[in-house]
């Protein structure tokens, strides 16, 4: 039998499953949005570089630019050293300890050596070598305000912390300073991978015997 419709008017049974079709689409387009996931384009990439987040401000122990220094004086034995403002100073029988919470500037005076060098090699050396974490960078000689002193860089390990046991590596500059009252040893300590080249170059510069 075949099917007829009146002429003119549009085809009814032909349009229900189109409508059907439409319907089902956006069923699926409000599923979809209603869940959060979105087209395949429009995923984020997971690779590619992501910028570095902002440095926290100045690296533990370091020593900034517009530092302030001071100076400290001692009568006897008599000499003068530089020292950061807000360093704790703490007079020692035989000289100074100036310490922040890593780093550390301290004087100690010895008795006169005819041989500098000779006591460096049989003596000073030797006592530190026997020292947590010790190991020589080098030695050598370096000029410090028109003199020449002997100069021990190595790295060593931190006492442990008196509250938290912590200890820290340490990397360390050793000066040796002859003078009218003795030999001064002239020591800066600062945390590993901390530059504070330029201010411990400027308290070495600043010792003088008085």
């Amino acid at each position: 039998m075949r099917l007829s419709h009146p002429p003119g008017q549009p085809c009814r049974w032909l349009l229900v499953p189109v409508i059907a079709l439409f319907l089902a689409a956006c069923g699926d387009a409000g599923q979809s949005s209603a869940t959060g996931s979105a087209p395949l384009s429009a995923q984020p990439s997971t690779g590619g570089s992501q910028a570095p987040e902002a440095s926290g401000g100045t690296a533990a122990g370091d020593i900034p630019d517009n530092t302030v220094f001071l100076t400290y004086h001692r009568a006897n034995p008599a000499f003068s050293i530089q020292y950061v403002e807000g360093w704790q100073v703490t007079p020692q029988p035989d000289g100074v300890a100036i310490r922040d919470k890593d780093s550390s500037e301290t004087v100690a005076i010895a008795a006169s050596k005819a041989d500098v060098g000779g006591f460096v090699a049989s003596t000073d050396l030797p006592a530190l070598r026997t020292q947590a974490g010790f190991l020589l960078i080098q030695q050598d000689t370096l000029a410090a305000g028109g003199s020449s002193y002997i100069h021990l860089a190595y790295h060593l390990t931190s006492p442990p912390d008196a509250v938290t046991g912590k200890q820290v590596p340490l990397t360390v500059d050793r000066y040796y300073v002859p003078g009218p009252a003795g030999l001064a040893i002239v020591t800066f300590a600062t945390p590993d991978g901390v530059d504070n080249v330029d201010a411990f170059h400027q308290m070495i510069v600043s010792f003088s015997w008085s």
